[in-house]
């Protein structure tokens, strides 16, 4: 065991850990549930390398010893290489980051004394004096936060685009299957299978482009503002010198927030970005538009499945499970489920991330654990669940066209084309005829000698009916039989 430490004490630490005093404080305080930061070894990621770059910069700039920074980030880069697992066992659930902010900076600084003297301690380097300099966790943990944010829409975009993909290709692929739209559950007119999936494409495809035109807001860091924005104990030099080498690190532009046009306040936009964080409400609205529009789309295609014998079974899911441990034979639509529970789950997520993000005093939004872990599971869901739902269910899904055409011949919305020849009032007395005598409108057209036998076969093509061109050649065709007083 070894002794650490801080301004309330001492305390014992294992001589395996590298981590100190202020982490086994926060490991004690706020063991709220087994969620640690050693589960989350991406937001441990951005977090050493932004204390690698705050490093180099801070050596740039002639505020910390070469030999010094050379340790510091030879330990941030074996944080990277994954040689630390298991040293972040602080809780997630605190605050705006000290915890996890302090948990780096002990085991930078061990590590790195550890290089520079063979030994655990900070003769050499001090996890406040030097590893963070110029930082302070109210600036430090935002910008990691982005830098994760960041990455994961991106794979998360990922997930999205293969679902629209497929949704695409079986737009095309059921572009002339003919079916009966329905309205209220009850028959509507004809459309094609396709063109529903025309609409479940748009949708998707919008979501995913809204996700998208967000991603870039997650590109910037609050570095420099240290406490509320105003740069205190920030060295002169420092803030030039670190998003350059944070950039060249992560692999992508960071930079500042921009300053509005006209503010009369220098480094405005870095008073909002450490006061407001709305940012994460924006992302958050965008992820349940989409997780609601697939889970819109998963219900629909339930439905359209739902038999084998006794449902609409207009289409076929793909078997991907038995769905009873009592009924031989029964499939259920498993993928479509697990979507609905996403939607679910997400959106109980953007509600906890607006409560909380609307709670932060005065000025700093300190209050982000819910918000910001609400999103990472958000983005997880989607990109995962989404990739699974196109790869399990939408590619598999195959159209029973028989019966999606017999129900299109056989509704009694096709009274509509009555009506629309001879009103309303004609078209409801076919329909009723139609319904009452277990016939088609066509057929209840004939009997009634509405309409000749050769227009009647063009007039009632449900396929025709599906596509507005088509329809209105039609009754441009046989306009001379339109009789509406």
């Amino acid at each position: 065991m070894r002794t650490e430490k801080d301004a309330l004490g001492e305390m014992q630490l294992p001589d395996e850990a590298y981590y100190g005093i202020q982490a086994l404080r926060s490991l004690a305080n706020f063991d709220a549930t087994d969620k640690t930061f050693n589960d989350y070894p991406a937001v441990v990621r951005a977090l050493a390398e932004i204390k690698k770059a705050c490093a180099l910069a801070n050596r740039d700039i002639g505020a910390l010893e070469a030999h010094k920074a050379e340790a510091i980030v030879q330990a941030c880069d074996d944080i990277l290489a994954g040689r630390m697992q298991g040293q972040f066992p602080v809780n997630i659930w605190r605050g705006g980051g000290t915890s996890i902010n302090m948990n780096l900076n002990e085991v930078i600084a061990n590590r790195a004394n550890e290089i520079l003297t063979g030994h655990k301690g900070y003769d050499q380097v001090h996890p406040n004096t030097h590893v963070n300099m110029c930082q302070s966790s109210n600036d430090v943990y935002p910008t990691a936060e982005n830098l994760v944010l960041y990455r994961e829409i991106g794979r998360t975009l990922e997930g999205v685009a293969r679902l629209e993909a497929s949704l695409a290709e079986k737009t095309e692929a059921f572009k002339d299957v003919v079916r009966l739209g329905r309205t209220c559950l009850q028959d509507g007119v004809p459309m094609t299978l396709g063109q529903v999936f025309c609409g479940f494409h748009g949708v998707i495809r919008r979501g995913r482009m809204r996700l998208e035109a967000l991603r870039d807001d997650f590109r910037t860091g609050v570095l420099g503002g240290t406490v509320v924005g105003t740069g205190i104990g920030v060295l002169p030099g420092y803030v030039e010198a670190v998003y350059p080498h944070l950039s060249a690190i992560v692999g992508f532009e960071v930079h500042l927030p921009a300053n509005p046009a006209g503010s009369p306040i220098a480094d405005a936009g870095l008073f909002d970005a450490m006061q407001n964080s709305d940012g994460l409400i924006e992302l958050s609205a965008a992820l349940k538009l989409l997780a609601c529009s697939a889970g819109k789309i998963a219900n629909d295609l339930r439905l359209l499945s739902s038999g084998p014998r006794s449902g609409f079974k207009e289409i076929r899911l793909p078997a991907v499970a038995p769905g009873s441990s009592i009924m031989p034979g029964k499939i259920n639509p498993f993928m479509c489920d697990l979507v609905v529970q996403i939607m679910h789950q997400v959106a109980a997520n953007d509600w906890a991330i607006t409560m909380n993000s609307s709670i932060s005093d005065l000025d700093l939004a300190c209050n982000a654990t819910v918000g910001f872990f609400g999103l990472l599971q958000s983005l997880e869901m989607i990109g995962n669940g989404f990739a699974l739902f196109s790869e399990k269910c939408v590619q598999g899904i195959v159209a029973n066209e028989e019966v999606c055409r017999r129900y299109a011949e056989e509704s009694t919305s096709l009274a509509t084309i009555v009506s629309t020849l001879y009103g309303y009032e004609i078209g409801s007395k076919i329909a009723k005829l139609a319904y009452k005598e277990g016939i088609t409108c066509k057929e209840a057209a004939l009997r009634e000698k509405l309409i000749p036998a050769e227009a009647a076969e063009e007039l009632f093509d449900v396929y025709a009916l599906a596509h507005r061109e088509q329809c209105v050649a039609l009754l441009k065709k046989y306009g001379s039989m339109r009789t509406i007083d």
